[in-house]
């Protein structure tokens, strides 16, 4: 839900923070809606990457414009913390509070330390954070029901409670999903458990889901067998990143935990990692050491920057080939080129 002030008054600076790309993107959408009906005609994007020219950003905020063009800076944050000169460009933002300027920054979900920190203080001050919560796994179905209804279907329980595990959790993949069964079947249609089954059985022989399954237990022939098919089937390599990298993500956390003798139960549950899945992720864990892990997430910020076109490519097909390598590594073998397929 947008704050109030985005409506009637907008302030020069919001803070939305959330581990939840849909809602994320939702949000976005709903308060770029709001700003172009209240005469924001520019809204500009920004990634916030190793030397962002944050004076470049400022001074422009600063500028005039001959028809006092109302604007809006969306800065999005790969970190939950700003770093030291985009602290210091957030004071100045909050001190200046410039007209006819809104910036919007992105982060994933704050922790403690940013909860704290100065530059959130100055934030809530001159303008609001906003931070949306997540859907925990006893409302899920519940979101899964309601998602379903907007899109012109409705499912039972038992559909609902089935897609949800389906996609462990991820709200975005279950909304990808939901868009496919909206498209299968007539408007209006109730779907139960068997209905959807056959429907996403048909729809993909290969799925992101399966993929990240066989990564995890640990069996390379299988997990390139299946990347290679969802490439057959276009996928592009953007929308098979994200699974693996989250996978990937989850692991660290998990392997961090492990080494500090706090892997639990609540630990699985903060994580939303579903009890079906817990085995998997076990066995990675015993395979996997810290330092792979880790480089497995810097081959997936690699693959991002070249799916981006911030990095050249060195070869045709680069981002195929460098997710297959990945894939091989994270599923247990380093030479792909040793793999077979019978």
């Amino acid at each position: 839900m947008l704050p109030a002030s985005l409506k009637s008054s907008p302030a020069s600076i919001y803070l939305l923070s959330s581990d939840e790309p849909l809602l994320v993107r939702e949000w976005l959408d709903a308060a770029r809606k709001t700003l172009k009906e209240s005469g924001f005609e520019e809204i500009i994007s920004h990634q916030v990457e190793a030397g962002f020219d944050w004076n470049g950003l400022l001074e422009d905020s600063q500028s005039l414009s001959l028809f006092s063009e109302k604007k809006c800076h969306i800065i999005r944050f790969s970190s939950n913390k700003p770093g030291q000169v985009g602290a210091k460009f957030i004071g100045q933002i909050c001190e200046l509070l410039p007209e006819d300027t809104v910036f919007i920054l992105v982060m994933p979900k704050l922790d403690m330390a940013s909860k704290n920190s100065a530059w959130l203080k100055k934030i809530v001050k001159a303008g609001e954070s906003i931070e949306l919560k997540p859907v925990y796994p006893n409302e899920l179905a519940g979101w899964v029901s309601q998602r379903a209804l907007s899109k012109g279907i409705s499912l039972d329980h038992q559909a609902a409670m089935y897609l949800a595990d389906l996609t462990e959790g991820n709200l975005l993949a279950t909304d990808q999903e939901l868009e496919k069964l909206a498209l299968a079947f007539e408007p209006n249609a109730s779907l139960d458990l068997e209905q959807i089954n056959q429907s996403i059985s048909r729809s993909s022989r290969y799925t992101h889901y399966l993929l990240v399954d066989a990564c995890l237990a640990g069996k390379p022939a299988r997990a390139v067998k299946i990347l290679q098919g969802l490439q057959q089937e276009g996928f592009q390599p953007v929308q098979i990143l994200y699974a693996v990298q989250n996978a990937i993500e989850i692991l660290l956390q998990l392997k961090q935990a492990q080494q500090n003798n706090q892997l639990n139960n609540s630990t699985w549950q903060s994580l939303r990692i579903w009890k079906s899945k817990q085995r998997l992720y076990s066995n990675a864990l015993s395979r996997l050491s810290y330092s792979q892990i880790e480089r497995f997430l810097q081959s997936c910020a690699t693959l991002d920057r070249i799916n981006k076109g911030q990095q050249q490519p060195l070869y045709v097909d680069a981002d195929w080939l460098a997710l297959q390598q990945l894939v091989s590594s994270f599923s247990g073998l380093s030479d792909v080129h040793s793999l077979s397929y019978s």
